[in-house]
């Protein structure tokens, strides 16, 4: 039996987001965290990205449990994914299993599944691994990272922290019980590495917090309407103290905040006046209402950009409304939340967003932040993870300036395998760690061949041909070509009748009508006449 221990990143690294790290030691595997990437604008029609299962599947008789460090889609939102294919119990805080349970319920996995709930005081035992958590700060509550104690050493997984002593509810880094946890140091550090390239120290939540409260008071007399994660809930609890301040009740908006609010709440992440939450279509003067809304990202059908459009069932955006965007723009989205900005101000709305207020900051560490982590934890081996690969490479330098060896850093992406003996540590031969795209009900099926024909499509759009044929599988009839997102046939009549000669000469030459001489001649000839490349979708009909 191998008495090495194996780390695993399925996801995560060279890239934000679908979180999932294996650690194994002989015949026991346990997965920290099963996220989901959201696309980026060029993956035409994909829902969400997710890890590749394949190893973990292969492997599943011997995965004693997954951990999650906490309830954000990246580090949840593959669940119902995973468990569709292997059984294995999962175990998170409260809150976080909160939110898992209404996913797994939606996929009907719900009474098939185990969940144990733990907290940052206990450790829990899985084959030859203890993972004991320890609290961390984020943007959501009831966040930890993990001490996984193994045979060959201790494990320190991070999750998503930053160290501010004033976070929103209260909930500091513990780095005090980290050390506790690890008497005998630390054989390898997997550190979030998202803010290795903002210096100093991550801003506290009470900049938020005084800056929202100054809108409030310029916003006397208006509807106010605050769009942020649904997700941030140390967040919301501040707008609701302070719309209790400024006398003012709170209406939601968007499925998602709906759902994280009312599980917040009953779990006592929550504290809500009674009376001051009211149901949107309350009548209650503008001046006395603060509007809680999804969309900060511009999302096509979010609750925010329905308003945008002038689509929302409940609420018109007019003049006089102040607006806040209370969530930064992430990587990929700044187009769509550009074009929901310009429609926002053009219904003549004040609007509040990214670099004129202080009303967001980051739920990850900055440079200093990382640089105290390391001292906390003074590893052996330091693998930066969640973070695109200038993060990585960012987050290694700033350890080599922190004392930790050039040699005893790695650089990992996605599939590698770093394995140690306790003592010195190598790299393994890599397992399938591929993107697996969701399009609606398709899971896995569209591929890099689809994405490329996508894209093409959305650029120069396509031409249909219908070829009639005979028995001998030659020409027998005119050629026809339908243009969708290409010409208007009518306005490029001569270009498509040249297209026919062209594509009849060469069908006559080749003797045979075939799809392969139909695409290659005209995607030459279009090319040659308009420099423009659409999908030729040849339709062969037998007269």
């Amino acid at each position: 039996m191998s008495k090495e221990l194996k780390i695993i990143p399925l996801g995560g690294l060279g890239e934000i987001g679908k979180n999932m790290t294996v650690l194994e030691y002989g015949r026991n595997m346990i997965i920290i965290d099963c996220g989901v990437m959201f696309p980026e604008s060029d993956l035409y029609g994909i829902d969400l990205v997710l890890p590749d299962f394949q190893y973990v599947i292969e492997n599943k008789d011997i995965l004693r449990g997954i951990v999650l460090t906490h309830g954000h889609m990246d580090h949840i939102g593959g669940l119902p994914y995973l468990l569709k294919q292997v059984n294995a119990p999962v175990y998170g805080t409260d809150l976080t299993l909160g939110m898992v349970k209404g996913k797994l319920d939606e996929a009907g996995l719900l009474e098939h599944t185990v969940l144990e709930t733990i907290d940052d005081t206990q450790t829990i035992h899985l084959g030859p691994f203890r993972v004991s958590p320890f609290a961390v700060a984020h943007s959501i509550p009831a966040s930890v990272g993990l001490v996984i104690d193994s045979p060959a050493g201790a494990v320190v997984h991070t999750g998503d922290y930053k160290l501010d002593e004033t976070p929103a509810g209260g909930r500091t880094t513990d780095l005090k019980r980290l050390k506790a946890l690890t008497p005998n140091g630390v054989l390898a550090l997997l550190a979030d590495s998202t803010n290795a390239d903002r210096p100093g120290r991550t801003p506290t939540e009470q900049l938020v917090t005084e800056a929202l409260d100054e809108l409030f008071a310029e916003a006397n007399g208006r509807r106010i309407i605050i769009a942020t994660f649904s997700s941030v809930l140390a967040r919301l609890q501040e707008i609701i103290n302070l719309a209790q301040k400024h006398n003012r009740k709170v209406a939601l908006t968007g499925r998602s905040l709906k759902q994280n609010v009312e599980l917040a709440r009953n779990l006592g992440y929550l504290k809500i006046p009674k009376k001051l939450l009211i149901d949107i279509r309350a009548n209650v003067p503008e001046s006395e209402l603060v509007i809680l809304s999804t969309g900060s990202q511009g999302e096509p059908r979010s609750a925010l950009n329905r308003m945008a459009k002038g689509e929302h069932r409940e609420v018109e955006v007019h003049s006089g409304d102040t607006i806040i965007i209370s969530g930064g723009t992430i990587p990929g989205n700044e187009e769509d939340v550009g074009r929901m900005l310009n429609n926002l101000f053009s219904r003549g709305a004040q609007v509040v967003y990214g670099p004129m207020a202080t009303i967001h900051v980051s739920g990850h560490g900055n440079r200093e932040d990382m640089r105290i982590m390391l001292e906390a934890v003074q590893p052996r081996f330091l693998i930066p993870v969640h973070g695109e690969t200038r993060h990585q490479y960012l987050h290694a330098q700033l350890a080599q300036n922190s004392g930790i060896a050039a040699t005893n850093i790695f650089i990992l992406e996605n599939g590698a395998v770093w394995a140690t003996d306790g003592e010195t540590a190598w790299l393994d031969e890599m397992v399938p760690a591929n993107d697996v795209y969701v399009d609606g009900s398709l899971i896995g099926e569209i591929g890099d061949l689809v994405l490329r024909d996508r894209e093409r499509l959305s650029q120069d759009g396509f031409v249909l041909v219908y070829v009639p044929i005979d028995k001998r599988r030659k020409l027998a009839g005119d050629v026809q070509l339908i243009s969708r997102g290409f010409l208007r046939m009518d306005a490029s009549q001569d270009l498509m009748d040249e297209a026919k000669r062209n594509l009849k000469r060469a069908l006559k030459r080749n003797g045979r009508s075939h799809d392969d001489t139909i695409r290659e001649t005209l995607e030459k000839f279009f090319y040659r006449q308009t420099q423009s490349r659409p999908v030729i979708l040849p339709h062969i009909v037998r007269i």
